[in-house]
C-alpha cells in the first residue's frame, strides 16, 4: 500500500515538473530566430499583374518556447503582403513558438504601376522582435511598368526600347498595318500568348542592342524553359517582313510562315537568336527566305522545317539540338519541297545527338556547300550530287552548350573552313567580328578569334 501511495506522488512531481518545464520560455537577450533565408527576392516583376507565392521558414533553435513579441513590415506602406501561420496581417504581436518548431510566413507583393520606362527596386525588412533585440528578412523586387498589348494593332506603330511591351492576349497585326520594332525593344508574352501577322513586321535592332522576344516570366528558374508562351506567326496577307539582330526563346514554336500558297515575296533573318522552342525554331511553307548568322537551338521537332514551293537559303548559321526534355525523332533541318536548288546551305554548322540530321524528301533539291554536317555513311551517299567541300560528324568544338556557348574553341575543325564566296552580305558573324580577316572564314554563326 505504502508502495502505491509512494508511485503516486512520484508520478504527481513527474507531471509537475513537466508541466513546468513546458511552459518555460527563453528571456536570453542573446537568442537568435533562424531563417531559412535571409533574402526573400522576387527578381524582376511587372507591375500591376501581382507575383508568385514565397516562403520564410523561422525556426525557433532553443529548447524553450520564444515569444516574437513583434512581427512586422518596416515600410507601413509596402507592397508586400504577409501571412503568418495562416493570419494575413503585416503586423502582428506576441507569437509564441514551441521549442525547436517552426513558424512559416508566405509573402506575396503588389507592385503598382506609376508610369515610369525605368525598373526601380523595392525593397523592405520583414522585421521580428525577440528579447528585445531586432532581427530581420530583407525582401526586394524590381518592378517594371510596361505597355499593354491586350487587342490587335490597326494603326502603323513603333515599338521602342523605352519599356518593355507585355502582350496578355493573343494579338493580329492587321493587314496592311505596319508594326517597327526598334533596337533594345523587349516584347513578352503570357502563356500561350502569339503574334499573328497580317500586315508588315520590321524588326529591327543592332549588335549591341538586340530584339528581345520572349515569356513574361522572369524568374531565374525559367530562363531556360520551353513551351512560357506560343510564338509569331506569319500569313498570306503579310507582304514584307523583315528580321534583324533579336532573341526569340522559350516558346511552342518561333517563326511561322504559313502561306497557303507561293508567296514571291522575299523574306529577309539576319543575326538571330531561335532557342528553346518545344516544336519548331523556324516553320515555313510556301515562301521565299533568305537567312545568315542565325543560331537556332535546343527544339522538341525539327529546328528548321521547309516545306511547298519556294526556296529557302541559309548562310553563316549555326543550328545545334540536343533536346533532354523528351524523346525527340526529328532531324534538325527537313525540307519537303520540291523546287530546284530549294534548299541552300552555306557555311554552316549543322550538329545534334541523332545519327541523321537533316532530311529531304527530294535530296536532288538541296545544295549543301562548305558545311559541317551530322550525316550517316547512308545519308552522305543519298545526298551525294548535293554535296561540295563538307565535313561530316566531326565534333565542331563549341566553347560550352549547356551555357548555349556556340563560339568556337581554337580545336574546332571549321575554322577556316568556309568559303569566302558567300560573305558579301554577311562581313560580321553574330557577335559583329569581321569575317575577312584571315584566310577564309570560319563555318557557322560565329568567327573564331583568339583571346590573349
Amino acid at each position: 500500500m505504502h508502495f502505491y501511495r509512494f508511485l503516486f506522488f512520484i508520478a504527481i512531481f513527474i507531471s509537475l515538473v513537466s508541466c513546468d518545464k513546458e511552459e518555460q520560455f527563453t528571456t536570453d537577450p542573446n537568442f537568435r530566430l533562424s531563417f531559412s533565408t535571409d533574402t526573400l527576392d522576387f527578381e524582376a516583376l511587372f507591375t500591376g499583374f501581382g507575383s508568385t507565392t514565397k516562403q520564410v521558414k523561422v525556426k525557433n533553435t532553443s529548447s524553450n518556447k520564444v515569444i516574437i513579441s513583434h512581427l512586422y513590415l518596416q515600410n507601413s506602406e509596402s507592397a508586400y503582403r504577409l501571412n503568418v501561420n495562416g493570419i494575413q496581417s503585416n503586423d502582428l504581436m506576441d507569437i509564441t513558438l514551441d521549442a525547436k518548431d517552426s513558424l512559416f510566413i508566405f509573402v506575396e507583393v503588389d507592385l503598382q504601376a506609376k508610369n515610369e520606362d525605368a525598373p526601380r527596386m523595392m525593397e523592405d525588412h520583414l522585421v521580428f522582435a525577440v528579447n528585445g533585440n531586432l532581427q530581420g528578412v530583407v525582401l526586394k523586387t524590381v518592378a517594371q511598368d510596361v505597355y499593354v498589348i491586350d487587342t490587335d494593332i490597326q494603326e502603323n506603330v513603333i515599338w521602342t526600347a523605352n519599356r518593355p511591351y507585355l502582350l496578355t492576349e493573343s494579338v493580329w497585326l492587321d493587314k496592311g498595318i505596319d508594326l517597327i520594332v526598334d533596337k533594345g525593344a523587349r516584347v513578352y508574352f503570357k502563356k500561350n500568348v502569339a503574334l499573328h501577322v497580317k500586315g508588315n513586321l520590321e524588326v529591327t535592332g543592332s549588335f549591341h542592342q538586340p530584339v528581345y522576344f520572349g515569356s513574361s516570366r522572369l524568374d531565374e528558374s525559367y530562363k531556360n524553359i520551353p513551351g512560357q508562351w506560343n510564338g509569331i506567326y506569319f500569313y498570306d496577307e503579310s507582304t514584307t517582313s523583315y528580321l534583324s539582330h533579336f532573341i526569340l526563346e522559350n516558346g511552342i514554336s518561333g517563326l511561322n510562315f504559313t502561306k497557303s500558297k507561293l508567296d514571291k515575296n522575299p523574306v529577309r533573318i539576319e543575326y538571330g537568336v531561335i532557342r528553346n522552342f518545344t516544336g519548331n525554331g523556324l516553320q515555313a511553307s510556301n515562301s521565299n527566305i533568305t537567312a545568315h548568322d542565325m543560331l537556332i537551338t535546343n527544339c522538341g521537332e525539327e529546328c528548321v522545317l521547309l516545306k511547298g514551293e519556294g526556296s529557302y537559303q541559309l548562310v553563316h548559321s549555326t543550328l545545334y539540338n540536343s533536346w533532354f526534355f523528351s524523346a525527340r525523332s526529328a532531324p534538325i533541318i527537313s525540307y519537303n519541297g520540291n523546287s530546284e536548288d530549294g534548299l541552300i546551305i552555306r557555311n554552316c554548322i549543322v550538329e545534334g545527338n541523332r545519327l541523321n540530321e537533316l532530311d529531304a524528301e527530294q535530296a536532288e533539291t538541296v545544295l549543301l556547300q562548305h558545311s559541317l554536317l551530322k550525316l550517316g555513311n547512308s545519308a552522305q551517299t543519298t545526298f551525294a550530287s548535293s554535296l561540295n567541300e563538307c565535313l561530316f560528324n566531326e565534333d565542331p568544338a563549341f566553347i560550352n552548350v549547356n551555357e548555349f556557348d556556340f563560339n568556337l574553341s581554337e580545336q574546332s575543325p571549321v575554322i577556316n573552313k568556309g568559303s569566302a564566296a558567300y560573305i558579301a552580305t554577311c562581313i560580321f558573324d553574330l557577335a559583329g567580328n569581321r569575317r575577312d580577316q584571315d584566310v577564309a572564314p570560319d563555318m557557322g554563326c560565329y568567327e573564331f578569334f583568339e583571346t590573349e
